[in-house]
Formats: structure tokens, sequence, C-alpha cells
């Protein structure tokens, strides 16, 4: 494909905004996704989260943090502007203003020892927010301390 068709093409699949009630097409996410990633690799572009003020979700995890090794400390997602601008959460340097990953796959916040984070009272609001517990990605049975099998496989390889 030309890079004229290819550009007109991408014109036409940007300019195909969905209803209200409508999804975007995969093929439309995927792109935005493209674009998105592109513009962060050329520095000029950046992604924040937008947060909801909602209740701090608190979770004795006692003796779960040795089975789930707060597989959520390795989740990717963007910090609000507000997190940003206070500067006390290191962000992805290549992927502005994602939250940055050690190259465990771990926060840089996460004592690897403990499972405890070291800005716990500056912490993320998604962290804040985040309920494992719920989340089947992470636990099977949360009162049964089954954890899902596959809670790790995004994390590199040893």
């Amino acid at each position: 494909m030309r890079e004229e068709e290819k550009m007109d093409k991408d014109i036409t699949l940007l300019n195909q905004t969905p209803d209200d009630d409508q999804e975007l097409s995969e093929e439309q996410r995927a792109y935005i996704q493209k674009m998105l990633e592109r513009l962060m690799e050329l520095g000029i572009g950046a992604v924040y989260g937008v947060e909801e003020a909602n209740d701090e979700v608190m979770i004795d995890h006692g003796e779960r943090l040795s089975i789930c090794r707060a597989v959520c400390c390795s989740f990717i997602f963007a910090l609000t502007k507000e997190e940003v601008q206070k500067g006390h959460v290191q962000w992805n340097r290549k992927r502005p203003y994602f939250i940055a990953r050690d190259e465990d796959g771990f926060c840089p916040h996460l004592d690897r020892e403990t499972f405890r984070c070291n800005i716990w009272e500056e912490r993320p609001e998604r962290c804040r927010q985040y309920d494992c517990r719920k989340d089947p990605n992470v636990w099977l049975d949360w009162e049964k301390k089954v954890i899902n099998p596959n809670a790790f496989d995004h994390l590199p390889s040893k």
C-alpha cells in the first residue's frame, strides 16, 4: 500500500467516531494504541490516568503475601497528572506517564523482601483502590488462598 493510501485509510479510520452507545472496533482500538505508543516513542505524547475519588480499599493480606508475592505491584497503569506533579512515584521515561517497572517487572517502590510499598503514604490512587480479592486474574479463591496459576505469566522470564 502506498504511503498516501495508508494515510487516507488512517484518516478514514480516525473519522469513524462511534456514537456514544457504540464500542470502538478492535481495528480502531489497535490503531489508537499503536499511534499512542508511537507518539510516546517520539517524545511528543503522554498518557495520564483518570481516577474517580473512591474509598481506599484496606485489605489484611496476612500470609497471602507469601503466595501472591504482591503480583498487583507488577500491573501497568497510567498515573494521574497530580501524581506525576507531586513527584513521589517513579514513572516510565519511555512511556510517559505510566508507572515505572524494574527489570523484574515489579514497581521500583516495592520492597522485594517484605512485599510492602516503600511509598505507602504517597502510593498512587490506583493502588489505593485496587481490590485483589475480586480479581480472578490474581485469586481463584481469596478465602481458600488459591492463586490463579497464570497470575505471573506477564512477568519477564528469569
